[in-house]
């Protein structure tokens, strides 16, 4: 195959439009990436917002569990202290005052004796000038400025809300992991009341306010790693989801593009085998009509040749020149006509190797002049249904392109292997496998700048050329259920690949593997 020289393909080559596939451009699907994006974002909004407000329902629910549990431990308290302390106290002294060592003494014990064993980190009782009259700690005694602002409410007989008291804001507890004991209290204020009316129809009397604070440091904890665990789990389940969803889009992506490209390729094809047509129907009818006179000046070039053996050396010339013209017009006839109405082949059992061996042997004197080896490592028995006579003038082109590519002596080699099923070959369908041929020679190789463009017809980059001699090999391979391969070797030189399918009733089993 001669080296070749860039040069402009024509138009509507479908090797050319369709050399890179413009997946990337304008898919209908590419708007799918940024509403992937938006989904996560989505679902990660909503996944926090979710965490969070299970995270506040559950809170929730630990304040009204303590609550209830508060509730019954006051009411039992409240009921001890008037019972055990209060009664007792009033009827032994006239009154309470628990500035007397032995009653806030008699009082402590009641308390310690019904809190003993339970969460209940801290206890005061106020009395009606907002003084501590009673707490659990020594150093709180008699206090003033501790008591709450609702404090009135609650010696008037209302119970307050429970809240959460923290040494630090909620949103830093992430940080301070594992937390201290008392950094989260619960702390509650009752009124502290009697259990009979001073007079008949009147509400239960109010002794003082009851504050309890209990330490919830472990169960806020324990809803925090709750939230976590919703938090986490969120966030992976969306990853994941969005992983699908993206892996999703790729795929169709990919898919689609591959679509369209042959969609597009087939649309081109269409387009070029549409020209072609009409293209080959004028070259067909043009080549009928100059075929027949051109015959006449063959022959009759060649008859003068013999008649004018006396004639001096420029007549002889001039005869020469005609015949030798005559007969490569006559050439290129013919090759216009077998492109434009190739013939369909036979299905015969075909030994390739045999059909080389005699396209060799034709061209052995014209390979010996050239000085060109050819070195055959081609095994017998390589089975295939087709045309000998078709697959004969393919092998021919082959090498007298090969033989032409090399200016001066050079190597062709030629190699047979079995090949896997081919994609996009027609015959084998993924099934079945190929026979191989590569010719390979020394000469410059393919111009990767239009390796793309020499199966189209008409393409030539040889002087006097006329871009037929690969079209027509292809069309032969093709008519076989084949396909052809055009590369550079990593040597150097051309390499041609052509793939035929194994015959059904003898397979290749002597080929080189």
């Amino acid at each position: 195959m001669p080296a070749i020289s860039q040069k402009p393909a024509p138009d509507g080559n479908p090797a050319q439009a369709g050399a890179h596939p413009p997946a990337e451009k304008a898919l209908p699907l590419s708007y799918a990436r940024t509403l992937s994006w938006l989904s996560l974002l989505f679902i990660l909004l909503t996944s926090l917002g979710l965490s969070f407000f299970i995270a506040r329902s559950v809170r929730e629910t630990l304040l009204l569990r303590q609550g209830d549990f508060t509730r019954v431990l006051v009411e039992n308290l409240n009921s001890q202290i008037y019972r055990r302390f209060f009664v007792p106290t009033f009827m032994a002294s006239g009154g309470i005052s628990l500035r007397q060592p032995s009653q806030y003494e008699h009082l402590d014990r009641v308390v310690r004796s019904v809190i003993e064993g339970l969460p209940v980190e801290g206890l005061r009782i106020f009395d009606f000038s907002h003084l501590v009259a009673y707490s659990t700690r020594d150093d709180e005694k008699g206090k003033a400025g501790l008591a709450p602002a609702s404090l009135d409410d609650v010696l008037e007989g209302t119970a307050t809300q429970a809240e959460i008291v923290s040494t630090i804001p909620p949103w830093q507890a992430w940080f301070h992991v594992p937390l201290k004991p008392g950094t989260f209290m619960l702390r509650m204020y009752y009124p502290l009341r009697g259990e009979q009316p001073l007079a008949p129809g009147e509400p239960l009397p109010v002794m003082g306010a009851l504050e309890i604070t209990q330490d919830i440091t472990d169960d806020y904890e324990r809803v925090m790693a709750f939230q976590g665990i919703i938090v986490v789990m969120c966030l992976l389940s969306s990853v994941v989801l969005f992983g699908v969803l993206l892996m999703l889009i790729h795929r169709a992506e990919s898919v689609l593009a591959e679509r369209i490209h042959r969609n597009q390729k087939l649309e081109n094809e269409i387009h070029s085998n549409e020209k072609l047509v009409s293209m080959g129907r004028v070259v067909a009818s043009i080549a009928h009509e100059i075929r027949n006179p051109l015959g006449i000046i063959r022959s009759s070039a060649e008859l003068l040749q013999k008649r004018t053996g006396q004639a001096d050396a420029a007549t002889k010339r001039i005869l020469g020149a005609i015949y030798d013209e005559a007969v490569r017009l006559s050439q290129t006839v013919n090759d216009f006509l077998d492109y434009a109405r190739p013939r369909k082949p036979r299905e015969d059992m075909v030994d390739a190797s045999l059909v080389l061996d005699q396209a060799l042997a034709f061209l052995e004197g014209e390979m010996s002049r050239h000085e060109v080896v050819v070195e055959n490592d081609v095994r017998r028995g390589l089975f295939v249904r087709g045309d000998k006579d078709l697959l004969y003038r393919a092998f021919y082109n082959i090498l007298v392109n090969a033989q032409q590519a090399m200016t001066g002596p050079g190597k062709i080699t030629i190699h047979s292997r079995l090949a896997g099923p081919q994609q996009g070959v027609s015959g084998t369908n993924g099934q079945g496998c190929m026979i191989a041929l590569d010719f390979q020679d020394s000469g410059p190789g393919f111009d990767p700048a239009t390796i793309n463009n020499l199966l189209d017809p008409f393409y030539t980059t040889k002087d006097g050329g006329t871009g037929l001699g690969l079209p027509i090999v292809q069309s032969i391979i093709t008519g076989h259920g084949g396909a052809i391969e055009l590369a550079n070797g990593n040597d150097g030189g051309a390499v041609v690949t052509v793939l035929l399918p194994c015959a059904t009733e003898r397979t290749g089993e002597n080929a080189d593997e």
